[in-house]
């Protein structure tokens, strides 16, 4: 996918991402799937990734994002901005 002049990227849920990690000293892992959100991971966060093809289809991965050597955009949906809805305070008297 080509970077215009100012444009920015982010991971979005619903998207499909191909995520290289580590997976030892010297080897790396390919995960290739539909991107579920941010977990938490012991003190760390983590990606969640529905495994979308091979052996592991519909697995659900966990992938520390401090392991994370890159990640390739397959398809990038839409994002969806939640608006936030006001809370006026109450007053009681």
């Amino acid at each position: 996918m080509k970077n215009e002049e100012n444009e920015s990227f982010s991971l979005v849920r619903g998207s499909e991402y191909r995520i290289v990690s580590a997976a030892g000293s010297d080897s790396q892992f390919e995960t290739q799937g539909k991107f579920l959100g941010y977990v938490p991971f012991g003190d760390e966060s983590a990606l969640a990734v529905r495994i979308s093809e091979g052996k592991d289809k519909g697995t659900v991965r966990i992938v520390p994002c401090n392991t994370v050597f890159y990640v390739d955009i397959i398809r990038q949906e839409k994002e969806k901005r939640e608006e936030k809805t006001e809370v006026k305070p109450a007053f009681y008297g």
